[in-house]
C-alpha cells in the first residue's frame, strides 16, 4: 500500500484552529452518527425544539452529514450545478448564528463523488472514494496535509480518537495515523474488504463486514484483539456497528421477512439479543430506539420492553440521533420528525423532502443519497438539517 503524504510546514509542529472546549465537544455533533462510537448520541445537547429557521442555504445537488462544533457548522457538498459534468466535492465552513462563510469553499482531492468530513483535536478531516485523506484548519479552510492511499476504496470518513485518527481503506487494510500530521502510525490487515466506517471507543477500533464479521484491533499498535463470524448470515450494505449499552451491534438479514439487529458481546462475540429492525439502532440514557418498516420502538435496556412506538404511513423511518431529551427520526415520508425522548409524543416536524409517490421503493436506511453520507447535526442550541436540493438550513429556538 503506498501512502503519500503532503502539508505545509507547521503542520508537523502546530495543531492550527481553536481546540473545542470540553462544554463544546458534548454539545457537538462531530462527524457520521454524531461521534466515534457512531451511537446516534450527543450527551450534552442544549438544542430544543419548537424551533424556527435561522438561515438556509443552497449548495448545488446535496449537503453531506454536517459537523457542528461551537458555533461552527461544517459539511461536504457536491456543488454541481448540472453544468460541470460530474460532482464538484467541496469542504464548506459557516458561522453557525448567520450562515456566512466563515472562508471560500475548498474543493477536495480528486473530486471523487463519495466524501464526508469528521473532526476532532482541532481539525477537520475529509476523505474522497479513491482514498485521499485529507486535514484542514477548521478556522481558516487551509489544508493541513493530505494521503493518498493505493487502490483504496473508502465511503465514510476517518475518526479522531486521542490524537489519532482511524479509517480503513475498503481494500482489507485498516490505519491509525497521526492525527497532527498523517503521518502512519501502524497499518493492519483486516478479514475481508468493507465498506463500513470505522467505529472506536476505549477499549479499541470495530470495523464490520457484510459476512456477517467484524474485527476489533488494539487502538496503540493495531494487534488483533478479536475476530468475531457470524454464519449463514449477510450483513446490511456495509454493516456498519454501532457500540451501545454495553454491545457491538450489527444489522443482518437471511431473506426478505428477516431484517434484523443483533448485539454481540464485546469479548466473547456471542449473540445477546436480536431484534427486527431494517435500520441501524441509535443510543440514549437507558434506551435503544429500534426501527422496523417504519415503526420505531424505543425500549428499556434493562428490560426490552417498550416504552413507545412511532410509526410512519410509509413503513420506513430511521432514527437520527438522541440529543437533548428528544428522537430525531427521519420519517420516509421526507419528514424530520423529533419526539419527546420520554413518552414518544411528536413534538415538532419539518420536511425536507417531498413526499414519496404511492407504492414507491422506499428504504428505511438510506446511507448513501447523492454521494454522501446523509445526517443531521446540534451544537450550542441549534439544529443543522441538509434538505432537498443541497439545501442545509439551520434552526434554533423559536
Amino acid at each position: 500500500m503506498l501512502l503519500t503524504v503532503t502539508g505545509s510546514p507547521r503542520a508537523a509542529t502546530v495543531v492550527p484552529g481553536r481546540t473545542a472546549t470540553a462544554a463544546e465537544l458534548a454539545d457537538a455533533t462531530l462527524g457520521y452518527r454524531a461521534d466515534s462510537h457512531a451511537d446516534g448520541f450527543v450527551a450534552g445537547a442544549t438544542a430544543a425544539p419548537p424551533y424556527r429557521t435561522l438561515w438556509s442555504r443552497d449548495f448545488g445537488t446535496v449537503v453531506s452529514a454536517p459537523v457542528a462544533v461551537g458555533d461552527r457548522v461544517y459539511a461536504v457538498v457536491n456543488a454541481d450545478d448540472g453544468t460541470s459534468g460530474g460532482p464538484r466535492m467541496m469542504l464548506v465552513g459557516l458561522d453557525a448564528a448567520t450562515g456566512r462563510d466563515l472562508w471560500p469553499a475548498v474543493s477536495l482531492t480528486q473530486n471523487e463523488p463519495q466524501a464526508g468530513v469528521s473532526y476532532g483535536g482541532g481539525l477537520l478531516y475529509t476523505e474522497t472514494a479513491r482514498g485521499t485523506i485529507a486535514a484542514w484548519d477548521p478556522a481558516t479552510g487551509h489544508r493541513e496535509w493530505s494521503l493518498t492511499l493505493n487502490s483504496a476504496s473508502m465511503q465514510y470518513p476517518p475518526v479522531w480518537y486521542d490524537g489519532l485518527l482511524y479509517l480503513q481503506d475498503g481494500r482489507g487494510t485498516a490505519l491509525a495515523l497521526r492525527a497532527d500530521t498523517g503521518a502512519r502510525v501502524w497499518t493492519a490487515p483486516l478479514a475481508e474488504y468493507s465498506w463500513a466506517p470505522t467505529v472506536v471507543d476505549s477499549t479499541g477500533v470495530w470495523i464490520g463486514f457484510d459476512g456477517i464479521a467484524w474485527n476489533h484491533l488494539d487502538l496503540k499498535a493495531g494487534a488483533q484483539l478479536h475476530h468475531f463470524q457470524v454464519p449463514d448470515r449477510s450483513g446490511a450494505y456495509g454493516n456498519p456497528v454501532a457500540l451501545g449499552a454495553g454491545a457491538a451491534w450489527m444489522r443482518s438479514s437471511s431473506g426478505d421477512n428477516d431484517e434484523t439487529v443483533t448485539a454481540y458481546d464485546q469479548k466473547t462475540g456471542a449473540a445477546v439479543r436480536t431484534l427486527p429492525a431494517d435500520a441501524t439502532p441509535v443510543f440514549g440514557p437507558g434506551r435503544v430506539y429500534v426501527a422496523h418498516r417504519g415503526e420505531v420502538r424505543a425500549l428499556d435496556t434493562s428490560t426490552y420492553r417498550t416504552a413507545w412506538t412511532y410509526t410512519s404511513s410509509v413503513r420506513a423511518a430511521t432514527v437520527r440521533l438522541v440529543a437533548g431529551g428528544y428522537v430525531y427520526v427521519e420519517d420516509g415520508d421526507g419528514r424530520l420528525v423529533v419526539l419527546d425522548e420520554r413518552t414518544g409524543s411528536v413534538v415538532w416536524t419539518y420536511r425536507r423532502y417531498p413526499e414519496p409517490p404511492p407504492m414507491s421503493p422506499n428504504p428505511a436506511e438510506e446511507d448513501w443519497r447523492g454521494f454522501v453520507v446523509p445526517g443531521i447535526a446540534t451544537s450550542g442550541s441549534r439544529l443543522f438539517v441538509p434538505a432537498a436540493e443541497g439545501a442545509l438550513v439551520a434552526f434554533g429556538k423559536a
